[in-house]
Protein backbone atom coordinates (compact mmCIF):
# COMPACT_ATOMS: atom_id res chain seq x y z
CA UNK A 1 0.00 0.00 0.00
CA UNK A 2 1.42 3.19 -0.98
CA UNK A 3 2.12 6.12 1.68
CA UNK A 4 1.76 9.07 -0.51
CA UNK A 5 1.10 9.87 -4.16
CA UNK A 6 4.75 10.06 -5.24
CA UNK A 7 4.58 6.34 -3.75
CA UNK A 8 1.58 5.19 -5.64
CA UNK A 9 2.80 7.06 -9.23
CA UNK A 10 5.94 4.53 -8.94
CA UNK A 11 3.98 1.63 -8.76
CA UNK A 12 1.92 2.51 -11.59
CA UNK A 13 4.76 3.21 -13.59
CA UNK A 14 6.81 -0.30 -12.54
CA UNK A 15 3.56 -2.24 -13.17
CA UNK A 16 2.75 -0.55 -17.21
CA UNK A 17 3.49 -2.70 -19.72
CA UNK A 18 5.87 -0.70 -22.57
CA UNK A 19 2.29 -0.75 -24.94
CA UNK A 20 0.71 0.84 -21.69
CA UNK A 21 3.39 3.46 -21.78
CA UNK A 22 3.52 3.88 -25.13
CA UNK A 23 -0.83 4.69 -25.35
CA UNK A 24 -0.25 7.24 -22.72
CA UNK A 25 2.50 9.03 -24.19
CA UNK A 26 1.19 9.28 -27.13
CA UNK A 27 -2.46 10.65 -25.38
CA UNK A 28 -2.93 14.35 -25.44
CA UNK A 29 -3.78 16.53 -22.41
CA UNK A 30 -6.80 17.66 -22.93
CA UNK A 31 -7.72 13.66 -23.78
CA UNK A 32 -6.11 12.48 -20.66
CA UNK A 33 -10.18 12.32 -19.16
CA UNK A 34 -11.41 9.86 -21.89
CA UNK A 35 -8.36 7.05 -19.96
CA UNK A 36 -11.10 7.31 -17.03
CA UNK A 37 -13.26 4.06 -17.56
CA UNK A 38 -9.39 2.42 -19.20
CA UNK A 39 -6.47 2.99 -17.96
CA UNK A 40 -7.86 5.11 -14.76
CA UNK A 41 -9.70 1.90 -13.71
CA UNK A 42 -6.03 -0.12 -14.30
CA UNK A 43 -5.10 2.21 -11.89
CA UNK A 44 -7.59 1.94 -9.34
CA UNK A 45 -7.86 -1.66 -9.34
CA UNK A 46 -3.45 -1.69 -9.34
CA UNK A 47 -3.90 0.17 -6.19
CA UNK A 48 -6.84 -1.21 -4.59
CA UNK A 49 -8.74 1.90 -4.84
CA UNK A 50 -6.00 3.50 -2.62
CA UNK A 51 -7.21 7.18 -1.02
CA UNK A 52 -3.95 8.70 0.36
CA UNK A 53 -4.24 9.58 4.13
CA UNK A 54 -5.49 12.79 5.36
CA UNK A 55 -4.43 14.83 8.34
CA UNK A 56 -8.04 14.72 9.52
CA UNK A 57 -10.03 15.63 6.32
CA UNK A 58 -14.07 14.80 6.81
CA UNK A 59 -14.16 13.73 3.40
CA UNK A 60 -10.95 12.24 1.90
CA UNK A 61 -10.37 12.37 -1.87
CA UNK A 62 -12.20 9.69 -4.09
CA UNK A 63 -10.45 7.18 -6.03
CA UNK A 64 -11.55 8.93 -9.08
CA UNK A 65 -10.06 12.01 -8.00
CA UNK A 66 -7.40 10.23 -7.28
CA UNK A 67 -6.67 8.11 -10.25
CA UNK A 68 -6.90 11.21 -12.49
CA UNK A 69 -4.28 12.43 -10.44
CA UNK A 70 -2.30 9.54 -10.87
CA UNK A 71 -3.16 9.27 -14.30
CA UNK A 72 -1.90 13.04 -14.95
CA UNK A 73 1.19 12.91 -13.28
CA UNK A 74 2.60 9.46 -15.24
CA UNK A 75 1.61 11.20 -18.26
CA UNK A 76 4.03 14.22 -17.39
CA UNK A 77 6.80 11.74 -16.63
CA UNK A 78 6.46 9.77 -19.82
CA UNK A 79 6.41 12.62 -21.63
CA UNK A 80 9.63 14.22 -19.66
CA UNK A 81 11.09 10.38 -20.71
CA UNK A 82 11.30 11.47 -24.73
Amino acid sequence: MPKNIEEAVSIVIDAMSSDQKEHLRQTLEENLINEHFGFGMWVRNLLGHWVPPTDGEAYPAHPDDISGDITAIVWKKLQNET
